[in-house]
């Protein structure tokens, strides 16, 4: 299965965005997250596909259940499920390669400071889930709290343990990559080049067309 361009990512995504506000019925909510799922399989995300569908379906059942006993929790579920298939096919860009997403971006015209944000926060989240982890580990380590409920218990202690030493870790963090940002000339006035080959085919072309036409059947139930 060939790459898609990352053009085509911001493509589907604003496609998606714009028919997401003008749907109206439940049922092309749920055509959206079948092609969100379509969409991360295309991208070989199957595990998220799996996972965002899963709790897509906890949290459409949770609102349901909750829509008897009251109206402002049951809101609050069906609107963070309505945003569920955004998220879908917003992860497909969250999980593209940094370097062929700025390349690919730069031909359109993003501006270089959107750019060099997008691709530090990308860069960022994948290290700090690392971070978070070796914390974790290390609280079990120290037997802090052995178990689960131990956090529930202790919520100042675990609020000491977990998030003080996460932000000091997250300042550093930051720190290195933006040397690593500037070491590698991001911030340069020249246009970057790229080792991977960024082009717009007739897969993307396709790919696109082919989303953008489901979702417009969806709309007006052709």
């Amino acid at each position: 299965m060939r790459t898609l361009d990352p053009r085509t990512h911001l493509a589907v995504l604003t496609c998606a965005a714009v028919w997401w506000f003008l749907y109206e019925q439940l049922w092309q909510i749920h055509g959206l997250c079948l092609l969100g799922a379509c969409y991360l399989w295309q991208a070989r995300e199957l595990r998220s596909a799996v996972r965002f569908c899963v709790f897509y379906i906890v949290m459409q059942a949770a609102a349901n259940v909750f829509a008897l006993h009251g109206a402002l929790l049951y809101i609050i579920l069906h609107t963070f499920a309505r945003s569920i298939p955004l998220m879908m096919f917003a992860a497909v860009i969250a999980k593209s390669n940094p370097s062929r997403l700025m390349a690919s971006w730069q031909k359109i015209g993003v501006p270089k400071t959107v750019l060099i944000m997008l691709c530090m926060m990308m860069r960022f989240f994948p290290v700090l889930q690392k971070e978070m982890a070796a914390i974790k580990d290390g609280i079990k380590a120290r037997g802090i709290f052995p178990h689960w409920y131990d956090y529930l218990c202790r919520p100042v202690t675990a609020y000491e343990s977990f998030f003080v030493p996460l932000t000091v870790r997250c300042l550093k963090l930051s720190a290195e990559l933006g040397a690593t940002a500037e070491l590698r000339g991001l911030d340069a006035p020249q246009k970057r080049s790229c080792m991977y080959a960024v082009r717009f085919s007739v897969y993307d072309i396709l790919t696109s067309g082919i989303y953008g036409a489901a979702m417009f059947v969806f709309y007006y139930k052709i």
